[in-house]
């Protein structure tokens, strides 16, 4: 069958190449027209096995047949991933298929396995507790390693990111008003709706965003909704400058800053590679504003860029990006843990070399998108340790669960040079309540 052929061949570029689910789906689909009816199926089908990637891996070894192939386990794993969840391949076709790559002999010790998965709730043993960290990896397909850093807020909290992560993303526009009014999106298509935040629209529609013709003809752009509520509230007014660093590889907080100024305000875009930000280039050459310094630059050398201090400075570096784990279905697959300290290093020094430029009774704000209190709590105490002259004003964890739908984690500094702080500046996060949870299992897929 064509579509299990392709769905292996999609799964092996993930897994042993480590490209990205949707890199590996145009790399099959773009070139080869004749087969893109197909996609959607084998879309499907690889997304439902990557949503339940670890819980696969661990019943097909917990089955201990020797001489499996890594072909083998994946067409076991994309088989249960049809048969619990997608089901879009007949049952008995894919015991043919299977038949065909495992041979009689293996697929009678595969059976017992293929025949539990019409009963999903029972892939995990009874008597594995429910707050163990191996529970909850395999039920939410998420590592231990990822649940380590969560569990410093507490079980509970764990628990609803854990539930949050797996829900349908919420796909949040921001309406460039300079363009179009909310009203006039709303009025043109229903898949639109109101969000907490002005300026921004959840869409809620089947067909891709990018294919909707407001967004493709530049009107609306992807945005956070915390992101956008976040800038709208420090917003600073004329004769005032502000400069963002952005080591992110979206350009939205570019966006973002365009759309919410226009022409009122000097702005200071500073970015790792301005070749990755094509976009914003042709954004600000199409409105032909001329008030965007827009340059590349370590953060540690943006010295020959900015002339001069700047009352609101936005530090928004490269982070964990925990909020991937939802949109991406293997995001975790292909996270580098051993690559997270320099990672947070990188974090401080963009944290670092942004305040440079905070004028006197200026802002900064650091804006990165985790869960981590090293990442960002942590962080943030050490900064302040070493830079008496700010005060922190201001901090803010955001999670999945909640109505932003975010993991975005921010402290605001107001930079003060009159004297040094006192200590008691560096606060404690809130604590968040560690109530009891009842879990209940329930695989139906999302």
């Amino acid at each position: 069958m064509q579509e299990f052929e392709l769905s292996l061949k999609v799964l092996e570029d993930i897994l042993d190449k480590d490209i990205y689910f949707n890199d590996a789906l145009k790399k099959r689909f773009q070139a080869e027209v004749a087969i893109r009816p197909l996609r959607a199926t084998v879309a499907g089908l690889v997304g439902c096995e990557l949503r339940h990637h670890l819980l696969f891996v661990y019943l097909i070894n917990e089955l201990g047949i020797e001489g499996m192939s890594e072909e083998q386990k994946r067409s076991v794993a994309l088989a249960l991933a049809n048969i619990a969840f997608f089901k879009r391949i007949p049952e008995d076709k894919i015991k043919e298929i299977l038949l065909e790559k495992l041979g009689q002999e293996m697929l009678e010790k595969v059976s017992p396995l293929l025949d539990k998965a019409n009963r999903p709730n029972e892939f995990i043993p009874e008597d594995m507790p429910k707050t163990s960290n191996r529970y909850l990896s395999l039920r939410y397909n998420t590592p231990e390693w990822v649940l380590k850093i969560w569990q410093h807020y507490g079980y509970g909290l764990t628990y609803r990111i854990l539930k949050a992560n797996n829900r349908q993303n919420i796909n949040s526009v921001r309406v460039r008003t300079s363009m179009v009014s909310v009203e006039e999106v709303l009025n043109s298509n229903s898949d639109f709706a109101k969000s907490p935040v002005d300026d921004v629209l959840l869409y809620g529609g089947k067909t891709p965003l990018r294919k909707v013709d407001m967004f493709a003809k530049g009107m609306l752009f992807s945005e956070k909704m915390a992101n956008k509520a976040l800038l709208s509230e420090y917003k600073v007014e004329e004769p005032k400058e502000a400069f963002i660093y952005n080591g992110n590889a979206e350009s939205t907080l570019f966006k973002e800053m365009l759309e919410l100024y226009g022409e009122r305000i000097g702005l200071n875009f500073g970015c790792p590679d301005t070749a990755k930000h094509l976009d914003i280039m042709k954004m600000i050459k199409a409105s032909g504003q001329k008030n965007v310094n827009f340059f590349g630059a370590a953060p540690d050398s943006m010295e020959s860029a900015i002339s001069r201090p700047q009352d609101l400075v936005i530090a928004a570096p490269d982070s964990t990006n925990f909020d991937y784990i939802n949109q991406w279905p293997d995001y975790l697959l292909h996270f580098k843990k051993e690559g997270m300290d320099a990672l947070f290093a990188q974090e401080k020094a963009v944290l670092e070399g942004a305040s440079h430029f905070v004028a006197e009774k200026g802002t900064l704000i650091y804006m990165i998108n985790t869960i981590s209190k090293k990442e960002g709590h942590a962080t943030v105490q050490e900064f302040l340790a070493n830079h008496p002259e700010f005060t922190l004003v201001k901090e803010e964890q955001h999670y999945p669960y909640e109505e932003m739908a975010t993991a975005l984690f921010y402290p605001v500094l107001v930079k003060n040079t009159k004297e040094a702080k006192d200590t008691d500046s560096i606060t404690e996060m809130p604590a968040v309540a560690n109530e009891e949870i009842e879990i209940q299992i329930n695989f139906d897929e999302n």
